[in-house]
């Protein structure tokens, strides 16, 4: 079904178990190739960040033709209900922090009128996974959460109280809404897959456990791979 697949993260760090695990040959600073058979696999390393992964995912997309587009990384969660190191399926993506703020309250650009909510370019500004991929028993088998993308990752129990409020937000991370958001306007089949580190609370590196999340994530990978 798919033959010309590009895994897309911010960094290295989050799918190196991937790169070792194939014999990978590099193509340029950012991009990497493995060819198997009729299967030609990219990993496109864009950078932290919504302004990186739009950017490079772009440039990138116009110059290559491909079948599947698959963001992998790390991310923090505001549910407790979810345990680190939980592999999830992100259904959707919004903003978290794309707007005013006016001394302790937040507006995002939607409430102001500055977006239209019902322009079919935002959606207030969520997007989804696109194609029967998200039909594919491994992704099917995940945990289907809803995202916010941030420019900061929160610490502030105060502005983590005002988000859950305001968004309903299960994880969030700060690539996933520019990644949906090139693949709609591309209309490639795309998902998004996260594992999580950490708990969205004051910064408690003490929790964390980005070498566990990665190694699930890389597995979770591996697996959709294998079966694509």
């Amino acid at each position: 079904m798919y033959n010309k697949i590009t895994i897309i993260a911010a960094t290295k760090m989050e799918i190196e178990p991937l790169i070792t695990h194939f014999p990978f040959k590099i193509i340029s600073s950012n991009l990497l190739e493995f060819l198997n058979n009729d299967t030609n696999i990219h990993i496109l390393i864009t950078g932290m960040g919504m302004l990186s992964t739009a950017a490079n995912l772009a440039i990138y997309a116009t110059q290559n033709e491909r079948d599947l587009f698959i963001n992998a990384g790390i991310a923090g969660a505001f549910d407790r209900n979810i345990s680190i190191g939980t592999v999830l399926f992100v259904e959707s993506e919004t903003y978290g922090d794309f707007g005013v703020e006016d001394g302790d309250e937040f507006a995002d650009f939607f409430d102001l009128g500055f977006l239209d909510k019902k322009e079919d370019a935002f959606q207030y500004g969520k997007k989804e996974a696109i194609g029967e991929i998200k039909n594919h028993p491994i992704i099917k088998n995940l945990k289907k959460v809803n995202s916010i993308t941030v420019n900061k990752v929160h610490g502030n129990p105060k502005t983590i109280e005002s988000l859950l409020k305001k968004y309903q937000p299960d994880i969030e991370n700060m690539e996933g809404l520019a990644f949906y958001y090139v693949c709609y306007l591309l209309q490639k089949d795309c998902i998004e897959i996260r594992s999580i580190s950490n708990y969205v609370e004051k910064r408690n590196k003490e929790n964390w456990d980005i070498k566990g999340a990665i190694k699930n994530l890389n597995q979770t990978l591996f697996d959709l791979l294998e079966s694509l």
